[in-house]
C-alpha cells in the first residue's frame, strides 16, 4: 500500500502552501494558507506530519 505524501508548492504569488494526497494519489486538501517563506510551510509540513503518520514529504519547488 502506497503511502501518503505531503506536497510543497509555489503558487503564482511565489508563495508556498501544500497538498495532501491520499496513498492512491487523490488530493485529499490543499492548504487554504499561502506562507511567505520556506521555513513557514516546512514548520506546516512538520504539525502535518504528527497527525499523518508515515507521509512522505515531496518538495515541488525544487529545481530539477
Amino acid at each position: 500500500m502506497a503511502r501518503p505524501r505531503i506536497e510543497i508548492n509555489k503558487a503564482t504569488n511565489k508563495q508556498f502552501f501544500l497538498t495532501l494526497k491520499s496513498g492512491n494519489n487523490k488530493k485529499v486538501m490543499t492548504s487554504g494558507e499561502t506562507y511567505k517563506t520556506k521555513q513557514g510551510v516546512e514548520n506546516a509540513v512538520e504539525a502535518a506530519k504528527k497527525i499523518i503518520k508515515g507521509a512522505v514529504v515531496v518538495d515541488k519547488t525544487k529545481k530539477k
